[in-house]
């Protein structure tokens, strides 16, 4: 297996940090107070609690088999907190629209996943969507000790904590997987890809040889890969760390987006690059050679897990944990819950309990896996199955076929040995500029997936991307962002 770990200097903020700005939110912005009932919650027993009934919206399909999971979860869940708990699964396509909508009706629910990516958080902690979690946080010492200081930091807004992290991988480490029977096919050496342009051959080696199979899924993952470091601040603005200066990023991705353009005109992508929706199915079918993938220690067994065929990892930089990366799998209390104690009870409790998260993740034995040993398992086909990272642990997870025992170790290696980004503490408070910062994420959700996937003449796009930025206040932004950053780092030691 091609293992092509360098060190690079490389950005590793995420593009699908960059999300549509949530609009209509009218859940209320005062929060519930919690510290006395949090206080009883814990200490009583779940006999004298009252049962409540919790819902948890998922960014996930729902799974096979759900019925008799949650029945034997609820159980575990029932026993130790006196609560049930609803999943509403909800397809990734339509998980943005799906909650904005449930946030700007009212709707009474009590947890959701929320990211950096999709239902962004800051944008919801902004409209008044969560409830800060401090004073509930205090009562769990041991899902607070789970994360360091760095980690709580980057959660924090204006200096309260209104999402819990999944502990995973916090690493960001940009890269790519591709189908490793094409790679051995065709005897491709990603020792030699050293950039994004020397990808170029391989992709028409694929396209020449394998008609009717895409060669890279679409152009996200351009501004992470082989690019100098920068920190994302909001929309596409970044902050160079070592000039501490703040530009918008696609303005300096020329080149990038210009070699989109020639992979799209070579047929490399999907006809429908910007428009796919069930990307899943296409890649189960074999129909794609590669997709841009964050890197980490047992990667290539999830995705045989998930698409069925062995795949070879390549890295395009290092490990850097960022805010986003931090925020990129987070799940936060609605203002609407009328239990936010036993909500907070809950995900504390499937952070903690074992045999409860790997129910919730694989399902039950003997239905949907077959336990091996210990630790190991052997998920079988069409079983129930969703990802662990949504909602709890990993760390407390089975181990599936193509991951090493010791995958866990790996990972926590990896989260410790990783660069911490300088600015993970800094906020960017946009009250004196929220106007101006819809109107440029409504711009960049325009002009995204155009110049990311070639679709149009890259300099004949710029040129009204950025006449419509600034038309919008692209300025006004910057100088309030930079303005901010500076301040900022006065408070630093």
């Amino acid at each position: 297996m091609v293992n092509n770990i360098r060190k690079m200097s490389v950005v590793l903020t995420s593009i699908m940090t960059i999300g549509v700005l949530l609009a209509g939110c009218s859940a209320k912005t005062e929060s519930p107070s919690s510290t006395s009932t949090a206080k009883t919650a814990v200490t009583q027993k779940p006999e004298e609690l009252k049962p409540v009934k919790l819902v948890w919206y998922l960014r996930s399909a729902e799974p096979k088999n759900v019925a008799a999971v949650m029945q034997k979860a609820n159980e575990i869940i029932n026993d130790k907190i006196k609560a049930t708990v609803e999943f509403k699964y909800v397809a990734p396509a339509d998980y943005d629209k799906k909650m904005q909508l449930v946030m700007s009706s009212g709707e009474e629910y009590d947890i959701a996943f929320t990211a950096s990516w999709v239902n962004n958080y800051l944008n919801n902690v902004s409209k008044g969507a969560y409830i800060p979690l401090d004073d509930l946080l205090v009562r769990y010492p041991d899902l607070t000790k789970m994360f360091k200081k760095e980690i709580w930091d980057a959660v924090r807004v204006n200096g309260k904590t209104y999402g819990v992290p999944n502990n995973q991988i916090m690493g960001d480490q940009p890269g790519m997987w591709l189908k490793k029977d094409l790679v051995d096919k065709y005897k491709i050496d990603l020792n030699k890809v050293k950039s994004l342009e020397d990808l170029t051959p391989v992709f028409q080696t694929i396209k020449d040889g394998e008609p009717g199979i895409s060669a890279v899924r679409d152009g996200n993952g351009i501004n992470v890969a082989y690019k100098d470091t920068v920190s994302l601040v909001v929309d596409t603005f970044v902050l160079d760390t070592k000039t501490w200066k703040v530009y918008n990023q696609f303005e300096q991705l020329a080149p990038q987006f210009k070699l989109m353009r020639e992979w799209y005109q070579k047929g490399f992508f999907p006809q429908d690059v910007a428009t796919l929706k069930d990307e899943l199915s296409l890649i189960k079918a074999g129909k794609v050679f590669s997709r841009y993938s964050r890197q980490k220690p047992g990667n290539e067994a999830d995705l045989k897990s998930s698409y069925g065929f062995d795949v070879v990892p390549l890295v395009t930089g290092p490990s850097v944990i960022s805010k986003s990366a931090v925020t990129s799998t987070l799940n936060a209390i609605s203002t609407t819950s009328k239990n936010p104690d036993r909500a907070m009870m809950l995900i504390n409790l499937i952070d903690t309990n074992k045999e409860l998260f790997n129910l919730l993740k694989f399902g039950i034995e003997g239905q949907d896996y077959t336990k091996v040993s210990a630790n190991r398992i052997e998920p079988k086909p069409n079983a129930y199955t969703v990802p662990g990272w949504l909602f709890g642990n990993e760390f407390n997870s089975f181990v599936v076929p193509g991951q090493a025992d010791d995958v866990w170790e790996q990972t926590k290696k990896l989260n410790d040995s990783s660069l911490i980004d300088p600015t993970i503490s800094f906020n960017f408070d946009r009250t004196n500029v929220e106007n101006e910062v819809a109107q440029l994420t409504a711009i960049t959700t325009e002009f995204r997936p155009i110049l990311i996937n070639g679709l149009d003449d890259p300099d004949k796009m710029m040129k009204l991307y950025s006449d419509k930025r600034k038309a919008a206040g692209q300025d006004k932004v910057l100088a309030e962002i930079q303005k901010q950053v500076d301040e900022w780092r006065k408070t630093q030691k």
